[in-house]
C-alpha cells in the first residue's frame, strides 16, 4: 500500500503545514514546528508513517518529509527557529558519515542557526546508542535538536536528557487541563527542574485556553504553541 503509494509519488506530494511558536511574555512568534501532511487518505501523517514502517519505508518518508519542511527556511525571519520532526530510526540509520541524510544535511548547513531536529517520541532503549551517535553527528554541523511530546519522567527521558538537548517539548496531555490538576503542576514543576539542569529550554505545546496558558506563564516556561494563537498553515504566520 505505503509501497505503492512511495514508489508512485514524489516529494511534492508531500507538504508541510507551519504552526507558530510564541515568546509568552512578548506574544512574538519565534519559530514555527513543520508538520507534515500527505494528500487524499494520507492526510494524516500517523497514518502514513504506520503503514510506511510495515512496509520498510519510513527513514525515505521521513527524509521527503524533511525536504517538504525545509522549504520555508529562506522565509524565516532574523532569529527565528524552524522545528522539523524526525523518527528515532531516521537518527539512528541516517544520520551518519556516509548516511542517507548526510547530503542533505550538508545542503541546508548554511541554515544551521535556524534549525531544530524534534527527536519524535517512540524510540526503543536498545537503539539508545545509535540515536546518541546520530545526535553527535547532527552537532557537527552545529544544528540544535529538542526532544518532543515529553509527558512524564522515566529511564528513557533521563537518558535522553543526558544529550543535554537544546528544547524540551512539553505534550499538550500536561498542558492541556493544567489549571486544575495538581498532579499535572507537580509534574511539570520536576520537568522544568530536569530542563533547568540539563539547560534545556521549555516549550508547551497544546495551549488551547487562557486559563492553562497563564499557569504555564506562572511556572516559568517561556515559549509555547497551540491552537489559543494559531494552528498550523501552509504559509508562515508573520504575526498574531
Amino acid at each position: 500500500m505505503v509501497r505503492k503509494f512511495y514508489s508512485t509519488t514524489e516529494s511534492a506530494k508531500i507538504y508541510s503545514v507551519y504552526q507558530p511558536i510564541i515568546a509568552l511574555q512578548s506574544e512574538q512568534i519565534v519559530g514555527y514546528e513543520a508538520l507534515a501532511r500527505g494528500t487524499g487518505k494520507w492526510n494524516l501523517p500517523l497514518e502514513l508513517f504506520r503503514a510506511a514502517y510495515e512496509e520498510g519505508y519510513a527513514v525515505s518518508l521521513d527524509l521527503n518529509c524533511m525536504k517538504a519542511a525545509f522549504e520555508a527556511l529562506p522565509k524565516l525571519g532574523p532569529g527565528q527557529k524552524l522545528f522539523v520532526n524526525v523518527e528515532p530510526m531516521t537518527v539512528a540509520t541516517a544520520f551518519q558519515a556516509g548516511g542517507a541524510a548526510e547530503l542533505l544535511l550538508r545542503r541546508i548547513k548554511p541554515f544551521a542557526k535556524h534549525l531544530v531536529f524534534e527527536l519524535t517520541e517512540g524510540m526503543k532503549a536498545r537503539d539508545f546508542d545509535r540515536v546518541k551517535q546520530g545526535v553527535e553527528f547532527l552537532r557537527r554541523f552545529v544544528y540544535r535538536f529538542a526532544l518532543d511530546d515529553v509527558a512524564g519522567i522515566g529511564l528513557k527521558l533521563l537518558k535522553l536528557l543526558s544529550l543535554k538537548p537544546n528544547y524540551i517539548k512539553i505534550d499538550m496531555a500536561l498542558v492541556q487541563g493544567l489549571s486544575q490538576s495538581s498532579i499535572q503542576q507537580d509534574l511539570l514543576r520536576h520537568l522544568i527542574e530536569l530542563g533547568r539542569k540539563s539547560r534545556s529550554e521549555l516549550i508547551a505545546e497544546g495551549i488551547e485556553r487562557k486559563r492553562d496558558l497563564d499557569y504555564v506563564k506562572k511556572l516559568g516556561i517561556r515559549f509555547g504553541q497551540g491552537f489559543y494563537f494559531a494552528r498550523p498553515s501552509k504559509t508562515l504566520l508573520k504575526a498574531l
